[in-house]
């Protein structure tokens, strides 16, 4: 088995300062330094305006890991270049095998009038790039632990549901079973079923990673005032939904509630009529943040008036990370009783602790053996038990923070007595 690196994945909505919080995860605080953490830590982002490069001080070289502390490699992730590289091997392989007489006729003259920034539109292509460049960091061997900074314009939901959507897609305009029996004495046709075939258990691979809780902990950043709440809400409940358990929550720039406001020209009563609502505003959301996260740990970050652009600084901000056991959540956590009846007759329901900070946004469906729920506007594939694949989706219920679904056999498939 191989043991992969720790993965820290740290998100957040724009302007928290995700980016900053990450780079100080990975850099670590004062104690990881004096205590001296047993290898480096690889940070990588997908930020293409450089902005892990800048609060380091370092140039970055994307693709490449380069040192940005003692402690630290910097990795950014050009998904448009890894496209290209990706792309012309394929193209140079598929081509050369015109020469050897195994190849597509024609096709190097078809696949040089392609772009790489047309295949780039293909949903999932440049997220899948990342995280398989991710995998294979953490199975290296080079890295104490990997923290990855979603931020720079990338939603972290659709991120980690990538894997999951490129072999659903796949699987739906060409199924295996027909795959394999195109392949049948073709050798032309079995060499791109065997590059599908590899590309679906890649997908697979990754999804399984992404969502083992012994290995990936999450980590979400937000402000401390009402957006802060909002954010933190939606992302408990969506998280939930993909059965990632929260790890810590981190409320960055929290204002100190020890020291006199800032001096202005309003006169004394203006400024501490202010700086006493900013204090009132940030306790209610910390309270608030506390109460929803209960689960995480809770972490505050102080307010710094100097630039963040190097480690020294990094540090000041006291921001550790670690990885630690969660219990399980969402529908893989589901307890499945049957309610009443027998036989037919039976009700089953499915039930689980589930955020919903929008109840009218919560749909559900059937999809051959799967529930399809769509929470917070992020849909999730789950597959059900064997007992409830047999039955139909009567309807659904939330009441009290726990979500039910409810199902009846379907005579056509339900064993007969």
């Amino acid at each position: 088995m191989i043991d992969l690196a720790p993965i820290h994945l740290v998100l957040g909505a724009g302007g928290a300062g995700t980016t900053t919080v990450a780079a100080a995860a990975a850099a670590g605080d004062r104690e990881a330094r004096r205590t001296g953490r047993r290898g480096k830590t690889l940070l990588v982002t997908l930020d293409r305006f450089h902005s892990a490069a800048t609060v380091f001080g370092v140039f970055s070289v994307p693709g490449e890991p380069i040192p940005a502390s003692q402690q630290v490699d910097l990795l950014e992730l050009d998904t448009m270049a890894m496209l290209e590289q990706t792309w012309g091997t394929v193209r140079s392989a598929l081509a050369a095998g015109e020469l050897t007489g195994t190849g597509v006729p024609g096709v190097g003259a078809v696949l040089a009038g392609l772009d790489p920034e047309e295949v780039l539109g293909m949903p999932g292509v440049e997220s899948l790039l990342a995280l398989r460049r991710i995998r294979d960091e953490a199975a290296s061997g080079s890295w104490s632990q990997v923290v990855v900074d979603l931020s720079g314009g990338t939603d972290p939901f659709e991120f980690l549901r990538v894997p999951q959507m490129v072999s659903d897609t796949i699987e739906r305009l060409w199924p295996r079973h027909r795959r394999l029996a195109a392949s049948t004495d073709n050798v032309r046709i079995a060499r791109v079923v065997a590059v599908l075939d590899a590309l679906v258990r890649d997908c697979v691979d990754v999804d399984e990673l992404l969502f083992d809780t012994t290995g990936v902990d999450v980590h979400l950043v937000v402000g401390a005032d009402s957006h802060g709440v909002a954010t933190a809400e939606r992302a408990l409940s969506v998280l939930q939904v993909m059965g990632l358990p929260l790890s810590t929550v981190l409320a960055n720039r929290v204002l100190p509630d020890n020291i006199s406001p800032p001096p202005t020209g309003a006169g004394a009563a203006g400024p501490a009529t202010w700086w006493d609502e900013q204090l009132r505003v940030q306790a209610a959301a910390v309270e608030r943040l506390r109460e929803i996260t209960s689960g995480a740990e809770f972490i505050s970050l102080p307010w710094l008036s100097e630039p963040i652009d190097s480690v020294l600084t990094l540090r000041r901000l006291g921001v550790r990370i670690e990885s630690r056991p969660m219990d399980t959540v969402g529908p893989q956590a589901a307890k499945v009783e049957r309610e009443s009846g027998s036989g037919v007759d039976s009700i089953y329901r499915m039930s689980w602790t589930q955020a919903l900070p929008d109840p009218s946004g919560l749909q559900l469906g059937r999809s051959g053996d799967d529930l399809m729920i769509t929470v917070s506007g992020v849909r999730r594939r789950v597959r059900l038990p064997s007992v409830l694949r047999r039955c139909l989706v009567l309807g659904a219920q939330w009441d009290g923070g726990v979500l039910t679904v409810r199902f009846r056999p379907d005579p056509g498939l339900w064993p007969q007595p």
